[in-house]
């Protein structure tokens, strides 16, 4: 957990201290901001070794009331990762809608990355959460890229999952 530098009193269920890539086929979109980074052949990094690391909430909304959190479960626990289900698909989404007037990407093109990523861990609820983030997300304000570039979004690495060949 982490305390907020901007909020008083916030404090972030998850803190990630390295750096995590997708390799997409999101090409052309070269960029470097504060937390991300998009290399010309489609690579997304989080950048969690800036600073003290990315700090997010995981899956939202969240709230707290009387000390307690209520608010969208980030699934159970994956053997694969060693995080909450949802971990991977949440840090990627809340980094890309944060840096959304910065980055070329699209807010649908980042809301099908969190669907595959969901998928890919083998959540069973990613089209209900996909679905959510697409009705939601409209309220986090306006994106740099409106166009949504890439029909079809592949994914061929994860940096946190072993290499399959």
């Amino acid at each position: 957990m982490a305390r907020s530098s901007s909020t008083p009193k916030k404090v972030y269920k998850y803190v990630h201290t390295e750096d995590v890539t997708i390799d997409t086929n999101l090409t052309g979109r070269a960029c470097d901001t504060e937390w991300v980074r998009i290399t010309d052949d489609g690579k997304i990094t989080v950048k969690g070794t800036h600073s003290k690391g990315y700090a997010w909430d995981g899956c939202s909304p969240k709230f707290n009331f009387m000390d307690l959190i209520f608010g969208t479960p980030d699934g159970r626990f994956d053997y694969e990762t060693r995080k909450q289900i949802t971990y991977y698909a949440s840090l990627f989404h809340d980094a890309l809608y944060q840096m959304r007037g910065e980055i070329d990407i699209s807010r649908k093109e980042a809301d099908v990355l969190f669907k595959i990523n969901l998928k890919r861990a083998g959540f069973m609820h990613a089209t209900i959460y996909y679905l959510a983030v697409r009705l939601g997300g409209r309220l986090y304000g306006s994106w740099k890229t409106k166009k949504t570039k890439q029909k079809t979004i592949i994914t061929t690495a994860f940096s946190w999952l072993p290499q399959t060949t």
